[in-house]
């Protein structure tokens, strides 16, 4: 098997996508260029020319330097309500032209590297729902809920403005409830779970075929095919996501951080130390992996604690609660009464 990725100070996200929007709106607040851009390395004539590139660090410095300036706390959500589709090259094209949710959804994972380089949508279904798990592909930290607003607002706002209509979205929270929420409660509604331990929106499966009156399925289907042939040659994942997938789908194995470092072609020591790179560790990105697989048999599937024990390959009951409870501060019983998800 072979493992591709990106790393978090690879130049590769064009200036005059993603990072030219949010400093419009930075600017449009008489905010000047130089302070929105300080230590970023960028400069305001280079973003101009089309030309520069900018690597997830530099961006997240962006975002950074952005979130100090604007006292409102509005930013994320006015960044998102304008990302997508945007104007970045074949993933806009697929996006703008998606038939339904079904297919914008393809579109977005496909081209998650340029369309959301810092929290990548990873979206899976069961019998009833489809969920849009939001994952921090570099090391977001402080930006980490700047970002998650962002990109649920930026989904949110593309399928509304696609199909013409409010989407019943549902929207969980890895993090507590902010002391001020109001832009949660005017954007997203009352469909809120904070405290959850994974940022996730839930809808209903039957709407990833509802019909979108401004989509087109040939122009989709021959952007696609475009898009295919002229076969991509970068990696998708960043380097996080790519360990967190790889441990995701081996979660039921016992597996070690020599392991994991093998795969990846390094020696635990320079697996280690790429890892700190992207400020994160291997027992963090395996706790998040074993967390998010038990909040999904705990919510959706109603496993009990001896189930999702046995399916984690922990030695017993006691030793899964003892982790749970120290991944997620709460036990599974806990987790049970206080959230209702999927199906509430």
């Amino acid at each position: 098997m072979t493992m591709a990725w990106y790393e978090c100070d690879e130049k590769y996200l064009p200036a005059h996508y993603q990072p030219a929007l949010l400093l419009d709106l930075l600017l449009a607040r008489d905010i000047s260029s130089h302070k929105v851009l300080r230590g970023t390395g960028l400069f305001y004539e280079d973003i101009l020319a089309g030309q520069q590139k900018l690597s997830q660090l530099q961006l997240k410095q962006l975002i950074a330097n952005g979130d100090k300036l604007v006292a409102e706390g509005d930013l994320s959500f006015r960044w998102g309500d304008n990302l997508w589709p945007g104007h970045y090259g074949a993933g806009s094209q697929l996006l703008s032209n998606a038939p339904d949710l079904g297919c914008a959804l393809q579109a977005l994972v496909r081209y998650r590297r340029f369309l959301s380089p810092l929290l990548a949508p990873r979206v899976f279904e069961d019998e009833h729902y489809c969920y849009v798990q939001w994952l921090d592909t570099c090391g977001l930290q402080e930006q980490h809920r700047f970002m998650v607003e962002t990109a649920m607002m930026a989904l949110t706002s593309m399928s509304r403005w696609l199909a013409q209509q409010n989407l019943p979205w549902r929207y969980g929270f890895s993090y507590p409830r902010p002391a001020a929420d109001e832009q949660y409660q005017v954007h997203f509604g009352s469909q809120l779970q904070f405290g959850l331990g994974v940022d996730v929106m839930v809808i209903e499966k039957s709407w990833l075929q509802a019909a979108w009156p401004r989509g087109s399925v040939t122009g989709f289907q021959a952007a696609w095919q475009e898009a295919g042939v002229l076969r991509d040659d970068y990696a998708s994942d960043g380097f996080t996501e790519a360990v967190y997938q790889w441990l995701i789908a081996h979660i039921s194995d016992a597996v070690t951080l020599p392991d994991v470092a093998a795969v990846f072609g390094m020696s635990p020591a320079t697996f280690k130390r790429k890892l700190k790179k992207h400020q994160s560790h291997f027992q963090q990105l395996q706790d998040q992996a074993r967390m998010h697989v038990s909040l999904y048999l705990l919510h959706v599937r109603d496993f009990n604690n001896e189930q999702v024990a046995h399916y984690l390959h922990f030695n017993d009951t006691t030793n899964f609660r003892r982790a749970f409870k120290r991944w997620t501060g709460l036990t599974p019983s806990d987790v049970r009464q206080q959230f209702r998800f999927a199906g509430s």
